[in-house]
């Protein structure tokens, strides 16, 4: 019994070394491959990180002056090499490279009485921060990219919405670092509302590496390509802003020192969407304006009833004004709806002024008319009665009507310049 439990358990033993092995050893779940290549990328990292030091800036910053006065030195008589034109030293690297690569944005907020705009941003940076002579003559990069977690290599403060510790970082075999971050940056925008809400603003998000002069680093900017296109546009925006150009640049920030700086710029070009404003204030403003109109020229209505229309026009204009003022700057222009409310209300006091004049000039006049007793008294008589009210109430609604179909005009001149510029 014992030898065959032996046999039987041995029988066992050997069928599971084998299902084992022949599991191990299958090629659909074991690639030799692909075990050489994590070697390989264990031993280059090993390589190319050995004597490396994250927390050292790159960015080759070498000035004697600083150096003698920091030394305690005089450094007077030292000929100051941060006044010298750029490339000078022919035995120092070349200037620090290091690119912004646009490649997704969204607009999230325009305040526009702080003047301010808030975007999403995605970017790649890219910087020749690893040299390639770091590395050990035995070691080779091949055309493959490698990815490192970012803790493990020096970066700038540009804040990412993601943790830190997990982010990779792509290094080329140029020695070049891309790395992959998302930003929301808020940038004070100068805004012009004269044409308000037919506007368009022009606003500007930079960037730059302040504690380096542009002797030092070099900065570039790009977008990507497949996002300049309306189709990507129209993505961009939000609710009440449509983004109709995005561009990029390169500025020069001059202080007249050593610290001149340049600064990658995106520019983009946002127009606002009047839909909004045009049925919460332009249209209800003339249909109580026009109605306001009738009811103060309103055949029957006593004076007081009459006066009491016009003011409570005025207030219900002056409110509109109010909340038209907090959403738009404090800016010496006056906007073209506030210039539209405004005649409404200058409508509105004529329409009363007019209302208290008529009864007055009735009062004078119709004793006169009555006494001379001739056919052009009469026609005046008849025409200081109810047509003269009609009269007046008319060309006061066909203004009113005037200043609503120009309101109309500017919106459907703002569609036809959102569609060209959207075309090319």
């Amino acid at each position: 019994m014992n030898k065959m439990s032996l046999l039987f358990i041995t029988t066992f033993l050997i069928h599971c070394t084998d299902s084992a092995l022949s599991f191990y050893y299958d090629p659909q779940l074991y690639v030799p491959k692909y075990r050489d290549y994590l070697e390989a990328q264990g031993n280059l990292t090993k390589d190319l990180f050995r004597n490396y030091e994250k927390d050292v800036s790159p960015v080759y910053a070498w000035c004697k002056l600083c150096v003698f006065e920091q030394r305690g030195f005089d450094s007077t008589s030292i000929l100051d090499d941060t006044s010298k034109p750029l490339g000078y030293d022919k035995e120092a690297p070349q200037r620090w490279n290091y690119t912004l690569f646009l490649y997704s944005l969204k607009l999230v907020e325009v305040n526009e009485p702080e003047e301010q705009v808030s975007v999403v941003l995605e970017l790649m940076e890219n910087d020749n921060n690893i040299y390639q002579p770091r590395l050990s003559p035995k070691t080779k990069l091949t055309d493959e990219n490698r990815f490192f977690k970012k803790i493990r290599i020096y970066r700038n403060d540009i804040i990412d919405f993601r943790d830190q510790d997990f982010r990779l970082v792509c290094l080329d075999n140029l020695g070049m670092i891309y790395d992959y971050l998302s930003a929301r940056v808020s940038a004070n925008c100068r805004m012009n509302v004269a044409r308000f809400p037919f506007d368009t603003q022009i606003c500007q998000i930079r960037f730059s590496l302040p504690i380096f002069s542009y002797k030092e680093v070099q900065i570039f900017s790009e977008v990507y390509e497949g996002i300049q296109n309306p189709s990507a546009f129209h993505n961009m925006g939000n609710s009440e802003w449509r983004l109709v150009n995005l561009t990029n640049r390169v500025d020069f920030l001059s202080f007249q020192d050593r610290f001149d700086l340049e600064l990658a710029v995106f520019e983009i070009k946002i127009t606002r969407n009047p839909l909004y404003y045009f049925y919460m204030i332009v249209f209800p403003s003339f249909v109580i304006n026009s109605v306001s109109i009738m009811g103060i020229f309103l055949k029957g209505a006593d004076k007081m009833s009459k006066l009491n229309v016009g003011l409570t026009n005025i207030m219900t204009m002056t409110f509109i004004l109010g909340v038209m003022s907090d959403k738009i700057p404090r800016t010496g222009s006056i906007p073209l709806l506030g210039v539209y409310i405004i005649i409404n209300l200058l409508i509105m006091l004529a329409a009363i002024f007019v209302v208290m004049m008529i009864t007055k000039l009735r009062r004078w006049a119709l004793p006169i008319l009555k006494k001379k007793k001739t056919p052009m008294s009469r026609k005046l008589e008849t025409f200081i009665g109810s047509p003269l009210e009609y009269t007046c109430a008319v060309i006061l609604e066909l203004i009113t009507c005037a200043n609503f179909f120009v309101m109309i005009g500017f919106w459907i001149d703002d569609q036809e310049t959102v569609s060209a510029e959207a075309s090319t």
